[in-house]
């Protein structure tokens, strides 16, 4: 049995902003490079999950077919935003 926290990657760590600000830029090259990895990863996967839902299992938990299917469409590098 796993384990898998259902906070974001960006909740557990570093913000997007916080990759911008001057405190962030004294971190190495390298852990900036690899959480940023880690976020681009965990939106292809939330993506990937949304175009698996049918349209039954999305108005369930609240989010439209057609934000759905905007949300997947995004490229992996923009935010996720509001499904509502």
């Amino acid at each position: 049995m796993s384990f898998q926290s259902r906070r974001p990657l960006s909740d557990r760590a570093l913000s997007d902003q916080d990759l911008l600000s001057s405190s962030a830029a004294r971190s190495p090259l390298r852990r900036r490079f690899f959480f940023t990895m880690a976020v681009w990863r965990e939106r292809v996967q939330a993506r990937r999950c949304l175009a698996s839902m049918d349209a039954r299992s999305l108005r369930e938990i609240g989010i439209s077919p057609i934000a759905a299917a905007y949300e997947c469409g995004k490229p992996f590098w923009q935010k996720i935003g509001p499904l509502r």
